[in-house]
């Protein structure tokens, strides 16, 4: 028991060297080493792919380019009701302007916010995101577009590669490796499995008649 308990004291004696060595100050995060700026200086927005019903964006909008816009809708005597990032589906449209989406909406932004996590609901579609400032009267101001992105589709592709078809020769040659001719006869397991392969590959229509008489009229 004793042999035991001081086995146990030097494994915890090892974890607690293994998480000291990482809380040194030598081990701390990269980003803190270079000194990563706030920010860089430029009005953009990016948008990005996660999934077949999410994108993301994230952007960067300079004080300037703020000021700008809301000048302008204090020269227009309008007054700022949000911050938002209007979402635009834009799927089968060609040369998007803003203004020609097939339908928007608008997500509002809160606490100083720099990127956000965007739910589509609908796979295969094509988006882009504006980040702006809406007016009390619904009038919206742009400060910064992204580029256009497509989600994938969900499930399986319904496009068939004919790369990856198993011709009808090489099909012969298969059977025939596997015993089928009664050349070079293999072993039962290797002739079922190349079997069964070749029924899914009859059933998914990558084989001609030849084939499938063969998998129907097996004696």
């Amino acid at each position: 028991m004793s042999k035991d308990k001081t086995d146990k004291d030097l494994r915890y004696e090892q974890m607690a060297g293994n998480i000291a060595k990482f809380d040194t100050p030598e081990e701390e995060h990269i980003s803190k080493r270079i000194n990563l700026p706030h920010g860089y200086d430029h009005d953009r927005i990016v948008l990005m792919v996660r999934d077949p019903w999410w994108i993301f964006t994230y952007w960067e909008i300079t004080q300037q380019k703020e000021d700008t816009v809301k000048k302008e809708l204090q020269r227009r005597k309008k007054k700022i009701a949000k911050s938002v990032l209007r979402v635009y589906e834009v799927t089968g449209v060609k040369n998007f302007n803003g203004t020609n989406a097939r339908r928007y909406f608008d997500i509002e932004l809160k606490n100083m916010a720099r990127s956000w996590y965007i739910d589509t609901g609908t796979p295969n579609s094509s988006w882009c995101v504006e980040i702006g400032i809406l007016s009390e009267d619904g009038e919206f101001f742009a400060l910064a577009r992204s580029n256009i992105v497509k989600t994938p589709r969900f499930g399986p592709s319904d496009l068939l590669d004919e790369t990856w078809m198993c011709q009808e020769d090489l099909y012969w040659k298969l059977f025939g490796a596997s015993g089928g001719f009664g050349i070079g006869k293999s072993s039962m397991e290797m002739k079922e499995m190349l079997e069964k392969r070749l029924a899914e590959w009859v059933t998914s229509g990558a084989f001609g008649g030849s084939a499938s008489f063969f998998l129907t009229h097996k004696k």
